[in-house]
């Protein structure tokens, strides 16, 4: 008896090694070569704004940057994994679902608007309007809209093709695009794609003179069929509270300072905006990937700011005009300033050099606090 039990319990272990076998198994068969141009791939990729799709996937971040204040949420996304399931029906009716243990928060978009299910605190709030600006949430890095960014991003640099790669059940053609923006700390970012519809399905971005991605983001599961209704239609429970709010989430998260007057060049990049999302003061200076940002701070957010980078390895800057902390993890480069001259506080960051962001540090610590 004890040796047919034996048999018995061999059998169910052995079904069961095979079952969790299986994922592994499916990723290791051969992937027959799919037969994509890469510059033609690109523009498929770019014009998959309109492929519907459901899906699961994850995000992992390998960078080691320190929780700044009020921005941990940001910080999470690239120093970790995001777990985010997605329902996708076009630009303007979708939803992704960020997973974590013990809460649910959805963000849900329609042609009315943008609205989020917070379940724990039974709220659903309405965002109004557009949203220029923003800090970045994990829907971001979902495949389709990281590689899409990318390749808008760097239109004119050249991409060459990769080995076909089996993702989520699809033999995904593949590309790698170079920047070729010397100032950029990007090395390269290798693409994978649906080659029937050119939907993004994994994406890996390389630091300059780095042998391993730093953010790696793919499905897992996918489904290239439109969701249903229901599923992108924000729910509204009849017990639950309503918010609305129409200021970029930016706003809260940094505190409300001052307008500051920002220069029209900084390190040799003109100023494309000095009201990003309506918010003054708040600049982008350059393109593609080797712009970069700066953001005026409250004093206590700078103060804390700079604390914070101090004790994640920052370096500390001597500037014509006040003093700074330079925190570099490649490919990210952020300087919390301090300007005597204008008496406030700056965050400074972009995928760019820290020679660049130095300079631009420097240029910016003598402008006053008002020009005429």
């Amino acid at each position: 008896m004890w040796r047919e039990k034996g048999r018995r319990w061999s059998l169910v272990a052995v079904v069961a090694g095979v079952l969790v076998a299986l994922p592994a198994i499916g990723s290791a068969l051969p992937v027959p070569a799919v037969g994509v141009e890469p510059e033609r791939l690109r523009d498929m990729i770019v014009r998959s704004v309109e492929r519907p799709y459901q899906g699961y996937a994850e995000t992992t971040g390998m960078l080691s940057v320190p929780d700044l204040p009020n921005l941990e949420q940001v910080t999470s996304l690239i120093n970790g994994t995001t777990r985010v399931r997605s329902w996708y029906d076009g630009p303007s009716r979708w939803r992704f679902d960020v997973l974590t243990a013990g809460a649910e928060r959805d963000v849900y978009r329609t042609p009315d608007g943008e609205y989020i299910w917070d379940f724990g605190a039974n709220l659903v709030t309405e965002v109004i309007g557009a949203q220029p600006v923003r800090l970045p949430r994990a829907g971001d890095l979902l495949p389709p809209d990281l590689a899409r960014w990318v390749l808008r991003a760097a239109p004119e640099d050249r991409v060459e093709a990769l080995r076909s790669r089996r993702v989520a059940g699809i033999a995904a053609a593949g590309l790698r695009l170079r920047p070729a923006d010397p100032d950029t700390s990007i090395g390269r970012v290798d693409i994978w794609a649906d080659p029937q519809t050119g939907l993004p399905v994994r994406v890996e971005a390389t630091a300059r003179g780095a042998g391993q991605p730093f953010l790696v983001t793919e499905f897992l599961e996918l489904s290239l069929t439109r969701p249903a209704a229901e599923t992108v239609t924000p729910p509204l429970p009849p017990d639950s509270g309503y918010n609305v709010t129409v200021a970029p989430d930016i706003v809260n998260a940094l505190g409300a300072a001052a307008p500051a007057s920002l220069p029209d060049t900084l390190a040799g990049r003109p100023l494309r905006a000095d009201d990003l999302g309506g918010l003054p003061g708040v600049g982008q200076y350059g393109g593609g990937l080797s712009s970069f940002v700066v953001l005026p701070l409250p004093r206590n957010v700078g103060g804390s700011a700079t604390d914070a980078a101090r004790k994640g390895g920052g370096r500390e800057l001597t500037l014509p005009g006040g003093t700074g902390m330079l925190l570099t993890v490649p490919p990210l480069t952020v300087i919390i300033e301090r300007s005597n001259v204008a008496r406030r506080s700056y965050l400074i960051a972009g995928l760019i050099s820290p020679a660049v962001l130095e300079r631009a540090a420097a240029e910016l610590s003598l402008v006053p606090r008002s020009r005429s």
